[in-house]
């Protein structure tokens, strides 16, 4: 469950590559010099390593880490979270669950190992985290579908068990943020439900019930909490809610022929600035499966990024064909970012990210030693 929901085919591959210590970028047109490139920071691995790749736009630079090296990630972790500058890696072995926190910007390592064994009691079936808890999605007891939040404090042992709702019919991924961990999930009737919780008085303070319609969320750069809904693949319902106090603040309506998971979708889309940049997916049979797009709320105009183009040239400038793995929006140099997995031979596995205007045009090939599978949110 590493984030993106993309072919297993594609995971497996994923997995792997010789680790060569060095990467290389590339200028496939000449760019205006008024251009800026982001700074980001992206996550992937190859057959024996995690990695950390950090770009400098002003320099056009990069400096990659070995996270297996450095702090003992393993390729098989489960999971992985972000909290402001810290990212928690869960992994699972030996019948418990244990965790390697990294803040990304210093480098500095916190090791939780064995924090929860598993139990008849109880079946996980997700891991999150705040800057000091730890949460634990499950269900309990043994047979039953009643789901609840066990919260681990890792500096005092104590552990608080939380009963969100009984016999539901299924659970999606969690979201942390600024003391609020929300929660969706399917109850008996089938109904979708958005459970928010205070994390320091463990309370639920509110579930919203959004029957049939499929509730997408989404937290903004001012930290308000979006939630996307809808029952087709074209017309929405936007809310815009003050995270703490869960006030309406906006309400809107759009169409795009998009269809947006239940639960978090912070890898998918943002909104900036009266606009939506988000992952378009293209039918099959695409040579590619998804690529930027942006809807304007005031002008109504939706406009889909010639993905597939830009894909074939950096195939023709590199000479391999490459897969598509990761989509990030840069508000602050309005650029898109994708990661790409290129397969060398039967043992080498390398990626590499691609820089793309809010206009469409190809910005900058940057060629890396393995296959990104996420960008971090600074």
């Amino acid at each position: 469950m590493k984030y993106y929901r993309f072919p297993r085919v594609l995971y497996l591959c994923i997995i792997g590559i010789l680790f060569l210590g060095c990467t290389n970028d590339d200028n496939l047109p000449d760019m205006d010099s008024e251009v800026q490139l982001p700074n980001y920071s992206v996550i992937g691995e190859n057959f024996q390593s995690v990695f950390q790749f950090n770009y400098d736009g002003t320099l056009d630079e990069g400096e990659l880490f070995n996270l297996t090296t450095e702090s003992n990630i393993n390729i098989e972790y489960l999971t992985l979270r972000q909290v402001s500058d810290l990212l928690t890696f869960f992994s699972f072995a030996a019948g418990s669950f244990s965790a390697v926190q990294r803040n990304y910007v210093t480098g500095q390592s916190t090791f939780l190992n064995e924090f929860y064994k598993i139990s008849n009691e109880r079946s996980v079936t997700w891991g999150a985290n705040s800057e000091n808890k730890l949460f634990l999605g499950y269900f309990s007891p043994e047979g039953s579908t009643n789901y609840g939040i066990r919260t681990i404090n890792p500096a005092t042992d104590e552990e608080i068990d939380l009963i969100v709702e009984y016999n539901v019919n299924d659970v999606f991924e969690p979201l942390y943020y600024g003391n609020r961990l929300l929660i969706t999930f399917l109850d008996q009737q089938s109904n979708y439900k958005l459970s928010v919780i205070d994390t320091d008085s463990n309370d639920i303070i509110r579930t919203f019930d959004f029957g049939k319609l499929v509730p997408s969320i989404l937290i903004n750069k001012d930290g308000d909490m979006i939630i996307i809904r809808g029952n087709s693949a074209s017309d929405y319902e936007l809310t815009l809610y003050d995270l703490q106090s869960l006030e309406v603040m906006q309400e809107d309506q759009f169409s795009i022929n998009r269809y947006f998971f239940a639960g978090p979708i912070q890898s998918e889309a943002s909104i900036v600035n009266e606009k939506l940049y988000y992952l378009n997916l293209y039918a099959q049979p695409s040579i590619i499966p998804f690529g930027p797009a942006i809807y304007d709320f005031i002008t109504k105009e939706n406009r889909i990024i010639d993905m597939p183009s830009i894909v074939q040239q950096v195939q023709e400038e590199i000479g391999l064909d490459i897969e598509l793995t990761a989509f990030d929006y840069n508000d602050k140099t309005n650029t898109f970012l994708m990661g790409y997995a290129k397969l060398v031979d039967t043992e080498t596995l390398e990626g590499g990210i691609i820089i793309i205007s809010e206009e469409g045009s190809l910005l900058r090939n940057t060629n890396l030693e393995f296959a990104p599978t996420r960008f971090i949110k600074n």
